[in-house]
């Protein structure tokens, strides 16, 4: 079987790994494959039990709010509700799918391809299932959401008593399982697949490089950097308490957690929301420019750099959880109430946009244009 590094495009012989080696790219030196002891049985077991948590920490309060003798608890859907019930339908439809309902189908499809393995049987639809698979997973949000969850926790308790729910216990757990899920990645799953015998026609083989893909997040970008300004000039949410009214910016709510003492939580928020949209902007938008110069230098240390945009993209969005989370904890009618602003549409508007920008963005291109082609060759095996 051949398989095609998917950062530089390299294609190489795939060889048999033993415990403790993993296959790395000779050229970008991406790791290819990665020798698993998990068995599909053992990954089924682990999937069935992420379902079955994630169903509670729905189910169940995330947190209650006690303010001045009154109480209030929510659900992750129920903050999404009030969103809605708000007027900020893009911000609600944005967190309900990439917290509730893309998660939801992650574990769904992974249900659907690896039970068939572990029971010893043909899948039915592998090829739709494991191409809707690589489409969703990096869309899937639970780890994020939990640290929305924290951050909330924290700033709430500077206003009132706030007590943890079982919703919340229930979302841990479920990020925990979700991020060791998330070593079964698509090459991960195609490679199992192929290993229990299924024939996978359309999937050893990426589809070329395409130049078109370039002028794509060109514009993505360009959009992200405009709706980037009154994400951060206009309040994300307002707080409204004894009839005064105060806007609340995303360098402010950094600020807050400094002044409540919690510097690391503040170093987050302030790394997830201001620096990496920053820097996913400025890197993206030099690995387009240095790949339609055909630019050969340090080829190995921008495919890093785009490995890089890859892995925190998603991390931006704490700050929309927050917002959502804080508005359906803090409805105390006249007393206190407290609604999202226009900043959050604008922000959650840059993490898509920079997420779409970087997944069209294809890191095989740069190698293509700096004279690079695809070589047939044995994959090096490494100790991991």
């Amino acid at each position: 079987m051949v398989i095609e590094c998917h950062h530089c495009g390299a294609r190489f012989s795939r060889v048999e790994l033993k415990p403790g080696e993993c296959a790395r790219c000779s050229r970008c030196d991406s790791v290819l494959e990665s020798f698993s002891r998990m068995t599909p049985s053992a990954w089924l077991a682990l999937i069935i039990t992420s379902l079955i948590v994630f169903v509670i920490a729905n189910a169940y309060p995330i947190a209650t709010l006690d303010f001045q003798g009154l109480t209030q608890s929510a659900r992750f859907i129920d903050a999404v509700g009030v969103t809605l019930h708000d007027g900020y339908w893009e911000v609600a439809t944005v967190t309900f799918l990439v917290a509730f309902l893309l998660p939801f189908l992650h574990m769904l499809l992974l249900l659907w391809l690896v039970a068939p393995m572990a029971l010893g049987r043909q899948g039915v639809g592998v090829e739709a299932g494991l191409k809707l698979y690589k489409l969703i997973k990096p869309w899937s949000m639970v780890p994020v959401l939990l640290m929305g969850i924290i951050v909330t926790i924290v700033k709430m308790a500077g206003m009132a008593t706030l007590i943890p729910g079982i919703g919340l216990l229930a979302t841990a757990l479920t990020a925990v399982l979700i991020t060791f899920l998330s070593h079964l990645d698509y090459h991960s799953l195609q490679h199992m697949l192929s290993d229990s015998g299924a024939h996978l026609k359309h999937h050893h083989n990426a589809k070329p490089p395409s130049l078109s893909a370039l002028h794509k997040t060109w514009a993505l970008l360009f959009t992200a950097v405009i709706l980037y300004i009154p994400a951060n000039l206009l309040p994300i949410m307002k707080i409204t308490m004894f009839g005064r009214t105060s806007g609340h910016t995303i360098m402010g709510g950094v600020i807050e957690l400094a002044q409540y003492g919690s510097w690391d939580l503040a170093a987050i928020v302030f790394i997830a929301s201001i620096l990496v949209p920053t820097a996913k902007i400025i890197i993206l938008s030099t690995l387009v420019w240095l790949t339609q110069q055909r630019q050969k230098t340090n080829l190995k240390k921008r495919t890093q750099y785009y490995k890089f945009v890859e892995f925190v993209g998603q991390w931006s969005m704490i700050d929309v959880f927050v917002v959502i989370l804080f508005c359906a904890l803090g409805q105390f009618g006249a007393v206190m109430s407290i609604q999202p602003s226009a900043g959050v549409v604008a922000f959650a508007g840059v993490v898509v946009i920079t997420m779409i920008a970087a997944m069209g963005f294809d890191p095989r291109l740069a190698w293509r244009r700096a004279g690079y082609h695809a070589t047939f060759t044995a994959s090096p095996k490494e100790p991991i």
